[in-house]
C-alpha cells in the first residue's frame, strides 16, 4: 500500500512538471538553422538586441534570423559592455568593439566582469585586470592566484569570487577574506538574490550569503554549472541533470526542465533572458527557446534604431558614429552606412527607410545604404525602422565632407588677392613704364621745343645782314641828303625793331599788340630799304578782347612776312600783304595774303639758289609744338585759273593774360 501511494506521488509530481513545462512554447536551434555548433556554453545580449553565443567552435552573433561568425576558436564565456563584447577562450580574451577585433593571450578565460570602470578577468590560474591592450595579474594570495576563477560578481564594496579553492571576498582587490569555512570546496558560480548572494558548489548544494556569512544551505541537482537569476525565480544549470528552478525569496521548489518532458539533453551551460522576456537556454544539443504562451511580445514592444556600421571609401570608420561632428575630405566621398534594428521574434517583419538632406525613401527590407561620389557639403542622414505600424523614432548622423582646397574660401580669396595684387603690381609697373617713357618724350619734347626756341631766337637775333646793311646805308643817305624828319623817324623804327627783337628774345610769348607794332615796324623799314614796291594792311576781328590781353609767341609772324617780301613780288609790280587777325572758337587764327606769283613759281626758281628759309622751317615746327590742335596751311591764291598770290593760314589755342 505504501509502495503504491509512493508510485502515485511520484506519477503526480511528474504530471505537473510536465504540465509546467508545457506552459511555455519551446523551439530548438542547432547546426541546422546556422549554429556552427550544437555545443553552447554561454549567451548573452547587446544593447541594440544581438544575441551573442559562445559554443565549441566559436562566438556567433545572432539577430533572429541570421547566425554571423566572429571566430572559430572555442568560446565559454561572454561578458557585454554596451557595444564592447569580451569573449573568453581556450587561450585568452578576445575583445570586439564594433568592427575592431583585438586578441589578448592568456590562460584559458572562465569568467568576465566589470568593476568600478576595470575589467577583471578569471582564467584557470587567477585574476588579470584589462589596462589599455593587456593583461595584468591580480596578486591577492598564493591559494587564490594559482585557482581556477569561475565566477565572480561585483558589490559595491569589492568582488566575490568564487574558485576551484574556496568562495573569497575582496575589497578594493587589495585586501581578501574567506567569506566561508569551505576553503577547499569548488564554487562554481554565483548570483545576487534579493538581498543576498547565493553560491552554488559543484556538487548539489547552494549556499545563500548575507553579511559576509552563510545564512541558509539547499540541495539542488548534481554536477551544477551555473546559477541564474530571473526575475523572482533561481534557475540552476547542471551538466547531467537539466534545470532546476526554485522561487524567490522562499527558494522553493517550482519545477524542472530536462530531457524527460522538455528537452533533448541534460546537459546545461547556462540560461539567458532577452529584452523581450524570452528565456534562452544554452545546452550540449543547441540553443532552446522558451516562450510564455501566455505571453505574446509581438508589435507593442519599443522598437529602437541604431548606426551599425560606418565606411568611408570601403574602410570601416566606426568609431566616427560616436563623434558629434565628423569631418571628411573631398576624397573621403564614397560613404557606406548599415543600421539595424534587431527584434528577435520577428526579424523578418522588419523594415527600414532613410532620408538624406531630401524626402525619406520607401519603406524596404534593406538596412545598408551606400552613396558613392557625394559633392562636398553637409549631410544629415536619418533612419527609422518599423515592424507593422510600430515604428521607431527616428535616429540622426551628421557629416561634412569638405570641399577640395581649391573651392574653399580661403583659397579662391587667396587667388583673388593673388590676382588683384598681381594685377595691381602689373598695373603699377605699366603705369610707372608708361610714365617713364612719357616722362622722356615730355624730356625730349621739351629739348625739342628748347632747341626751336634757341633756334628762333637765334634767327630773331641774327636778323637778315642784307637787311640791316640796307637800313644803315639808308639811314646815311638821308643823313647825306638832309632830311632830318624822315631820318629821325627811320632811326626810331630800326631802334624800336632791334630793342622788341632784343626783348623777345628773352622770353616765350609776347602780347599781340606788340606783335603787330613790331611786325609794322619791319614792314616799314622793308618798304624803305627794299627795291620792290609794296602796301600791306593788318586787319583784327578779336571779339572785344584787347588786343595786349592776347599772348602770341614771340616773332610767329615775322618770317611769313619776311618771305613774301623777298620772294612773292617781282620787281616793277606793285605789291600787297594783308594780315588778319580773328578770334574764333578760342582760337587766335591768323592769316597772311599777297598778290606774288606763288609759292610753287616761287619755289622752282629757288631750286639753283643756295637760299635755304630756315625761318621759315623753324616757324612750321614751332607750331606743331604749340599744341596738337594747331594747324598750318599755305596755297595759293588761285583766280580765273590764274595765280593771283599765296595765302598762308594759321590758328593756335587763344590765350590770354587775365
Amino acid at each position: 500500500m505504501r509502495g503504491l501511494k509512493k508510485y502515485i506521488i511520484i506519477v503526480l509530481l511528474v504530471v505537473h512538471v510536465k504540465i509546467d513545462a508545457q506552459n511555455y512554447s519551446i523551439k530548438n536551434l542547432t547546426i541546422k538553422e546556422g549554429l556552427p555548433s550544437n555545443i553552447v556554453y554561454d549567451i548573452q545580449q547587446d544593447n541594440i538586441g544581438y544575441l551573442w553565443i559562445a559554443t565549441e567552435k566559436g562566438l556567433v552573433k545572432f539577430d533572429g534570423d541570421d547566425f554571423t561568425v566572429i571566430t572559430t576558436q572555442k568560446t565559454t564565456n561572454l561578458f557585454i559592455d554596451g557595444t564592447t563584447i569580451y569573449a573568453g577562450l581556450e587561450n585568452g580574451l578576445l575583445v570586439k568593439d564594433k568592427s575592431k577585433i583585438q586578441f589578448l593571450k592568456s590562460k584559458a578565460v572562465l569568467s568576465i566582469i566589470k568593476h568600478r570602470n576595470k575589467v577583471i578577468v578569471g582564467t584557470i590560474e587567477g585574476l588579470y585586470s584589462l589596462k589599455n591592450t593587456e593583461l595584468q595579474p591580480i596578486q591577492i594570495n598564493s591559494t587564490l592566484n594559482s585557482s581556477s576563477i569561475h565566477d565572480i560578481i561585483s558589490t559595491e564594496k569589492g568582488i566575490i569570487i568564487a574558485s576551484s579553492n574556496g568562495l573569497y571576498k575582496v575589497d578594493n582587490l587589495l585586501n581578501t577574506n574567506v567569506l566561508i569555512n569551505y576553503k577547499k570546496d569548488i564554487f562554481t558560480s554565483i548570483d545576487k538574490s534579493y538581498y543576498s548572494f547565493i553560491a552554488t558548489k559543484v556538487n548539489h548544494d547552494i549556499v545563500e550569503i548575507k553579511n559576509d556569512s552563510i545564512i541558509n544551505t539547499f540541495k539542488s541537482i548534481s554536477d551544477i554549472n551555473s546559477i541564474k537569476r530571473i526575475k523572482n525565480e533561481v534557475w540552476i544549470c547542471s551538466k547531467t541533470s537539466g534545470i532546476e528552478i526554485f522561487t524567490l525569496p522562499s527558494f522553493t521548489f517550482k519545477q524542472k526542465i530536462n530531457k524527460y518532458n522538455s528537452l533533448q539533453t541534460n546537459t546545461i551551460y547556462n540560461v539567458f533572458e532577452d529584452n523581450l522576456n524570452t528565456i534562452y537556454i544554452a545546452s550540449a544539443k543547441g540553443i532552446y527557446i522558451l516562450k510564455k504562451t501566455a505571453f505574446k511580445n509581438i508589435t507593442n514592444q519599443k522598437l529602437d534604431i541604431y548606426f551599425e556600421n560606418f565606411q568611408v571609401n570601403h574602410q570601416n570608420a566606426d568609431t566616427l558614429l560616436s563623434k558629434k561632428r565628423v569631418k571628411l575630405s573631398h576624397l573621403e566621398n564614397n560613404i557606406s552606412i548599415t543600421f539595424k534594428t534587431v527584434n528577435l521574434s520577428h526579424p523578418k517583419k522588419i523594415q527600414y527607410r532613410y532620408q538624406l538632406d531630401k524626402d525619406f525613401s520607401p519603406w524596404s527590407f534593406n538596412n545598408t545604404v551606400q552613396f558613392p561620389n557625394l559633392i562636398p557639403g553637409k549631410y544629415q542622414f536619418k533612419i527609422q525602422s518599423k515592424i507593422g505600424n510600430q515604428k521607431s523614432s527616428i535616429k540622426t548622423f551628421s557629416f561634412i565632407i569638405d570641399a577640395p582646397f581649391y573651392q574653399q574660401a580661403w583659397f579662391i580669396f587667396s587667388i583673388v588677392i593673388t590676382f588683384l595684387l598681381a594685377g595691381y603690381l602689373s598695373l603699377d609697373f605699366y603705369l610707372k613704364r608708361i610714365n617713364t617713357i612719357n616722362s622722356k618724350k615730355i624730356h625730349q619734347l621739351k629739348l625739342q621745343n628748347r632747341l626751336l626756341s634757341l633756334e628762333q631766337k637765334a634767327l630773331q637775333l641774327q636778323m637778315n645782314p642784307h637787311f640791316i646793311f640796307n637800313v644803315l646805308n639808308g639811314i646815311k643817305a638821308l643823313g647825306n641828303s638832309g632830311e632830318t624828319t624822315e631820318l629821325n623817324n627811320t632811326i626810331s623804327k630800326f631802334s624800336v625793331l632791334l630793342r622788341g627783337i632784343l626783348n623777345n628774345s628773352r622770353k616765350e610769348e609776347t602780347t599781340l599788340k606788340e606783335e603787330i607794332l613790331l611786325l609794322k615796324n619791319y614792314i616799314e623799314l622793308e618798304q624803305r630799304m627794299s627795291s620792290k614796291t609794296f602796301n600791306y594792311y593788318i586787319n583784327t576781328n578779336l571779339n572785344n578782347i584787347d588786343p595786349e590781353e592776347i599772348l602770341i609767341p614771340t616773332m610767329l609772324i615775322q618770317p611769313f612776312v619776311e618771305n613774301c617780301i623777298k620772294h612773292a613780288f617781282e620787281k616793277n609790280t606793285k605789291g600787297e600783304i594783308i594780315l588778319n587777325f580773328d578770334v574764333k572758337h578760342q582760337f587766335l587764327h591768323c592769316t597772311i595774303k599777297d598778290n606774288g606769283i606763288g609759292i610753287y613759281q616761287s619755289q622752282k626758281r629757288k631750286v639753283n639758289s643756295t637760299y635755304k628759309s630756315v625761318a621759315l622751317k623753324v616757324s612750321k615746327e614751332r607750331l606743331l609744338a604749340i599744341n596738337t590742335k594747331s594747324f598750318l596751311e599755305i596755297n595759293e591764291i588761285i583766280a580765273h585759273k590764274a595765280i593771283k598770290g599765296t595765302k598762308v593760314s594759321f590758328k593756335i589755342p587763344l590765350k590770354t593774360d587775365y
